[in-house]
């Protein structure tokens, strides 16, 4: 029996972001990166919904990375991907995807949450950063006190919306 699900060079993944993909052992979609990923590339707006544990983040996660300009490609450091979520724990974990899928091309991605000194995270954002993911208390604290710009982010991503509203 072959395995029919398509591989991310198939959906139109870049050779940089299936290359990091393999890396991570991961070289076939899943059903919701299946659908996910010929929208997102396409730049469109989706809203995807599936259990724990089926690929929501690299659904999401993959047309975001393909978007981005990293350092090398002429990315400036200010965030261009914000991806919003509810829980220190769910950021670290999409931080740590994101980052691992976007490694050969040096996609810099911060993960912001609140329980820990600000100075290490304004510290990172000032060093540059592509994609931040960070709990919406953090967010607004380091808005408040201008330590975050968002004025060039060009795609918005609210992981487990339901959660946060």
């Amino acid at each position: 029996m072959t395995d029919t699900k398509p591989t991310f060079a198939e959906l139109g993944a870049r050779p940089e972001t299936v290359a990091a993909l393999a890396a991570m052992g991961i070289e076939r979609a899943f059903a919701i990166q299946e659908y996910a990923l010929p929208i997102g590339l396409r730049g469109g707006d989706m809203i995807g919904q599936a259990p724990t544990g089926t690929g929501k983040t690299l659904g999401f996660g993959v047309p975001l990375l393909e978007r981005l300009l990293s350092p090398e490609e002429g990315g400036d450091g200010t965030p261009q991907a914000l991806v919003v979520v509810p829980t220190r724990e769910l950021g670290l974990q999409v931080a740590k995807d994101l980052q691992g899928a976007g490694k050969t091309r040096g996609i810099r991605v911060l993960p912001i949450y609140g329980g820990v000194a600000y100075e290490p995270q304004v510290a990172a954002l000032k060093a540059g950063v592509e994609i931040l993911v960070g709990t919406p208390g953090r967010l607004l604290d380091l808005a408040k006190q201008k330590q975050l710009k968002l004025d060039r982010v060009r795609a918005l991503v609210l992981d487990e919306a339901d959660r946060m509203l």
